[in-house]
């Protein structure tokens, strides 16, 4: 018997754990036939995620290697599993074929290269992809002074919280050591060329920006991956470092392609030295991840957060402009109320400027321009979204070109897409015509380049329904080549004498069951049943015996089967060769294609817009440099959108900074009113109006004028968070000390009940303080939904302070919510009435109404006293004091009394009839006289 060998010492586990080496950290899919195969502790750790069999190579080795494998053809969906898992892998392809192998010189093992490395921020395939958002890869260059900020554990220190002056000293210089960090962000989508890089000043800026990006993975110096961890909590996306790859390029060295591809933009900024790095170190990381290939990279562009309306993670949350606070789902977000888009590239846009909205009133103007001229021209602007839906995504197309991922299919896709694109441009023409100034705005134009060449070259070479793979062939016209319709009609010619040879021998022969057919053992022969054996020829060579059967090969059939096996070689080789040229066509194609892209995405966008503005009666709003906001008849374009056209009350607001506006205008709204009532319905309708306006849409309302605003603040809702260790009111102390600090005169403050989680008196006395600094300090706009009535009386004291209420109807001590806003505080906030429709029991709200009573007797008899819901009544006149008059009074009740009492607390006059109302005056009265 042998003695047992090392499996893991061969060939092909040398050559696995040589690629293994370069990359450590990744999974390593390594073909092998028709498997994608995983050895050692990569089969092991995917095992159980994939759910597959872990086996062992050569079970008779002394070491048997631990291996699993996957389909090859199935690879996208286990792909996805891993990467959504958090895994990195690196796809080692088979470079030659194992004939190919043979043939060479040296070493007959198959050549095998990594060709792709798989991470979440480097996809491609459209199922790994969201067609409508992008799948950002981001570097971070933190500046010089990252390391003051942040500490070992990921927190940022906080200042001292005694009020000594030694400690106060040491929280200014500290706060002066951690001035403005100067951070650098590069964003990088390779599946569709979208590169952007952008400066942070703040802590608060970067987490700003990373929420608007909402990147799928991060390049950062490990020091930094703590803090971010800290900083975006559940959703932080998938840390590595940018040198982490094999093969990765030095940064350093593509600072040059940087600079050549960075245009201003009109911004006039020059590219700085960390700008530059963030972005080289993401173009070094990405082209790493395709070795080999070369991205399609259009151009850098700077995103400079000045020039738009800032949304940092809160508001983005609060307001629901991307997800659902309820179930992180789009529906019943803003972008879902307003997205009409036929096509992903017009999803990813219309995204882009939600996250960021303008504050260039001439480039907001130019995209209203553009609906404007889109909006009642229902039949044309019907026609224009019905063909786009015949456009794919152009711009991933290129990019998968580029990169040489494209299939025939995907490239039938791009084909369609520029079909439609000359209907397109005929209908934006006929547009223009109709416009009493025969002018088109300039951001509807698709340009003068729609690539009629490369439509025409897909046209011509491609078959009308090309296949999902090129490996079958069966994708290229014959007309297209002579050399390929030369081979295909060989290989089609010797079909057609295949079928006479059967037939010719059937007729020589008098086999009449007789049959050509061919495998891949022994090519094609003449299978004879074994009745009809003795008729066979002598001169036929007898190949294989079966039970049934004999197999035969004659010279005639051996020279045939030459021809057509060569011809069908060459022809699918030939067609091969000539996917390929076509293949580049496209990718040279491929800045073109970027650029005809966008126009279609920006006339995608607008023409959505459109259709909601008309469909649901949108307005245009004027957008102003004074910082003043007016709105008459505001909706909520989400709510208004849930209910149904008509049944959404609107409601006017009026807010403006120092003296612009009218004599009734503030620039801060104390709101009151009953929960459940409006108030945070409409506090968030004003901001999402406001984003909107930003964004260049028309807006929910009858008319709008709107200040420019450089940030939307949002304190609302209540939540803990665990992973900080904060409680729900330091969350809340967190946030509105973020506003107190970064808001301006030109900020949109939302607060929502702040104060609510601690005592009365704490809670109240922060809720004035605050309002009093904003109205005083910052000045900006701000609307402060609140239950401490004592804020009302702020109106009398600050000039901008304005209270408002949301109106209920009241009725027999049931309420009834009118959702309108009206001048002047609430007389009540309705809580028990509240807390009636909520389902409470009746006997806990009656007793709930008397404490209340009680309360607000107390405090009108000592108004400045601190209410003491257990404080003594004064003595009766046995000199008994007690803590609860009812409990004294039911004391002195004789038993049948104290019964009668107890079964009037537990009834519901509501819920009696008439007759069961009668009835049970009757029993009560019968209860009492039996018992005296």
């Amino acid at each position: 018997m042998p003695a047992p060998h090392n499996s893991a010492d061969s060939p092909v586990m040398r050559q696995f754990l040589a690629i293994k080496g370069r990359y450590p950290d990744a999974i390593v899919m390594f073909r092998m036939g028709d498997f994608y195969e995983m050895f050692f502790e990569d089969a092991v750790t995917v095992g159980p995620v994939l759910d597959i069999a872990v086996t062992s190579r050569d079970k008779n080795a002394e070491d048997p290697v631990p291996m699993a494998g996957v389909p090859y053809h199935a690879i996208g969906g286990y792909l996805r599993t891993l990467v959504e898992r958090g895994f990195k892998v690196a796809i080692a392809e088979q470079m030659e074929t194992p004939e190919e192998a043979r043939k060479r010189k040296g070493p007959k093992i198959v050549r095998r290269e990594v060709v792709r490395v798989v991470t979440p921020g480097a996809l491609l395939d459209e199922e790994h992809l969201s067609g409508g958002e992008p799948n950002y890869l981001v570097a971070l260059v933190p500046g010089p002074r990252a390391a003051a900020l942040i500490d070992d554990d990921g927190r940022e220190p906080q200042a001292p919280t005694d009020g000594n002056a030694k400690s106060k000293s040491k929280a200014k210089g500290k706060a002066k050591a951690a001035a403005p960090l100067a951070a650098a962000l590069a964003a990088l989508d390779i599946s569709s060329s979208e590169f952007v890089v952008m400066g942070c000043r703040r802590l608060e800026d970067l987490r700003a920006e990373l929420a608007r990006l909402s990147p799928r993975e991060i390049l950062a110096p490990a020091s930094t991956h703590a803090w971010l961890r800290a900083s975006l909590g559940p959703e932080c996306p998938a840390l590595t470092t940018g040198d982490s790859l094999d093969g990765a390029a030095d940064p350093a060295s593509l600072i040059g392609r940087v600079r050549h591809l960075y245009e201003e933009g009109g911004t006039g900024l020059a590219l700085g030295a960390d700008e530059a790095e963030a972005a080289a170190t993401a173009l070094a990381y990405a082209e790493a991840t395709q070795p080999g290939q070369t991205l399609l990279l259009h151009r850098l562009r700077r995103h400079e957060p000045s020039r738009h309306l800032i949304l940092d993670e809160t508001s983005l949350r609060n307001l629901e402009i991307f997800r659902t606070l309820r179930d992180g789902q789009a529906r019943g977000s803003l972008s879902w109320a307003v997205d009409r888009t036929q096509t992903s590239m017009g999803a990813r846009l219309l995204r882009a400027w939600m996250g960021a909205p303008l504050l260039d009133i001439a480039a907001i103007g130019a995209r209203q321009d553009g609906i404007a001229a889109l909006l009642g021209e229902s039949r044309l602007r019907a026609e224009l979204q019905s063909r786009l839906k015949d456009v794919r995504d152009v711009v991933r197309l290129a990019a998968r070109a580029r990169l040489g991922t494209i299939s025939p299919r995907q490239l039938g896709a791009l084909r369609a897409s520029l079909q439609a694109v000359p209907s397109l441009a005929q209908l934006l023409a006929e547009l223009g015509t109709r416009r009493t100034d025969k002018c088109l705005p300039a951001i509807l134009d698709l340009g003068t380049d729609l690539l009629a060449d490369l439509c025409k070259r897909l046209e011509a070479t491609l078959v009308d329904d090309p296949p999902a793979v090129a490996r079958d062939g069966g994708m290229i016209r014959s007309s297209v080549d002579a050399v390929l319709a030369e081979q295909r009609e060989l290989a089609a010619g010797g079909r057609t004498k295949l079928a006479a040879i059967e037939s010719r021998e059937r007729e020589a022969t008098g086999i009449t069951s007789l049959k050509v057919k061919h495998n891949n053992v022994f090519g094609y022969f003449l299978e004879v049943p074994k009745a009809h054996i003795k008729k066979v020829p002598t001169n036929w060579v007898r190949k294989q015996t079966l039970v049934n059967a004999e197999r035969y090969v004659t010279e005639e059939l051996a020279g045939l089967e030459a021809k057509v096996l060569d011809a069908q070689t060459l022809a699918l080789a030939r067609e091969h060769e000539l996917f390929e040229a076509l293949r580049r066509e496209v990718s040279d194609a491929g800045e073109r294609l970027v650029t005809l892209g966008d126009a279609l995405a920006t006339l995608d966008v607008l023409a959505g817009l459109a259709e909601v503005a008309e469909v649901h009666d949108f307005v245009r709003p004027q957008l102003l440099d004074a910082p003043e906001l007016e709105i008459r008849e505001g909706r909520h374009p989400v709510v208004e959108r849930m209910l149904g056209a008509g049944r959404f009350v609107p409601n006017d607001t009026e807010l403006a900074a120092g003296t612009h506006g009218s004599a009734d205008a503030a620039r801060l709204w104390v709101i009151t009113g009953p929960n459940m009532g409006g108030k945070s319905t409409v506090m968030r309708q004003v901001a999402l109006i406001a984003i909107l306006a930003h964004v260049g849409s028309f807006v929910p309302a009858a008319s709008a004028r709107i200040g420019l605003i450089d940030r939307v603040f949002t304190r609302v809702g209540a939540a803990d968070d665990l992973g900080r260790g904060d409680s729900t009111f330091m969350v809340e102390m967190r946030e509105t000390a973020q506003i107190v600090a970064q808001a301006s005169p030109r900020s949109l403050v939302l607060l929502d009940e702040i104060g609510r989680g601690t005592a009365t008196f704490d809670g109240l006395a922060l809720a004035w303080a605050i309002t009093e600094h904003l109205h005083d300090q910052v000045g900006c706009r701000t609307m402060f939904a609140t239950h401490y009535h004592e804020l009302c009386g702020l109106e009398a004291r600050l000039a901008g302070v304005r209270n408002v209420h949301v109106a209920v109807h009241e009725h027999r001590g049931k309420i009834v919510f009118l959702h309108r806003v009206e001048p002047g505080p609430a007389g009540r906030s309705y809580g028990i009435q509240v807390g009636r429709l909520a389902g409470l029991p009746a006997r806990l709200l009656r007793r709930a109404q008397r404490i209340l009573d009680r309360l607000e007797a107390q405090e009108r008899a000592a108004p400045s006293s601190q209410l003491d819901l257990f404080a003594p009544r004064a003595p009766d006149d046995q000199g008994q004091a007690t803590l609860d008059p009812l409990a004294n009074s039911a004391a002195a009740l004789s038993p049948a009394a104290a019964d009668v009492l107890a079964e009037i607390e537990d009834c519901d006059p509501d819920q009696l009839t008439p007759r069961d109302a009668q009835a049970l005056i009757y029993r009560l009265c019968d209860r009492l006289r039996a018992g005296e």
